[in-house]
């Protein structure tokens, strides 16, 4: 079973994904961003033991259909932080 697989997806997800054509793998970063807040790509990287690169091509996904937002982190500014826009 992949992570993919394991990661339970949100019903109300589901609308926007379709509409949106998500990968399976920006649904699980999704998910793991809306149950933690936010996170940076390593913490990511850790919590869903996806490849970095489909890591990396989920958020870029995520950030092109606007469902996300990096912001620096204020910690390390060598790093960003992704969060989950604000719904209007």
């Amino acid at each position: 079973m992949s992570a993919v697989e394991g990661m339970d997806v949100s019903s109300e997800f589901r609308p926007i994904t379709e509409e949106r054509k998500i990968p399976p793998s920006a649904k699980v970063v999704y998910d793991l961003l809306k149950k933690n807040g936010p996170l940076t790509a390593k913490d990511i990287l850790r919590q869903c033991k996806l490849a970095p690169r489909t890591v990396r091509y989920a958020l870029k996904k995520l950030l092109d259909a606007r469902m996300i937002k990096r912001l620096p982190n204020l910690n390390d500014m060598r790093q960003n932080v992704y969060q989950l826009r604000e719904v209007n």
